[in-house]
């Protein structure tokens, strides 16, 4: 286990997402931690780079939007994404989320494993 206290984001080496685009700059992981964490990051998505619909069977997240305008889509509700909004996504439910404008779409999220 890593035994991380500080991270700068200017310090991490950003990776693609796991939706194949866009980039994120994870702050922890689940080999960071012994708690049910999966991952803690910051992410950018450009636009066009709209996430499809998925779920995650065994892991909750939560999302809070910084920059940018979009869409969230959960289950079959459509929500808009603008700054300084949160949203929770229950593990084994479907979501998506949609760029809308220019600006790039900016946001931290955490996942939970709920098994």
């Amino acid at each position: 286990m890593n035994q991380k206290v500080y991270q700068s984001l200017s310090d991490i080496v950003p990776v693609v997402t796991a939706h194949n685009f866009g980039e994120k700059f994870v702050f922890l992981s689940q080999h960071d931690t012994q708690t049910l964490l999966t991952q803690f990051a910051y992410s950018k998505l450009m636009p066009g780079e709209d996430v499809e619909q998925h779920l995650h069977p065994t892991m909750e997240e939560c999302f809070y939007f910084i920059s940018g305008e979009g869409e969230f889509i959960i289950a079959d509700k459509t929500f808009t994404i603008k700054p300084s909004t949160f949203f929770r996504v229950p593990a084994n439910m479907n979501h998506a989320l949609k760029i809308k404008g220019t600006e790039p779409l900016t946001f931290v999220y955490f996942g939970i494993a709920t098994q």
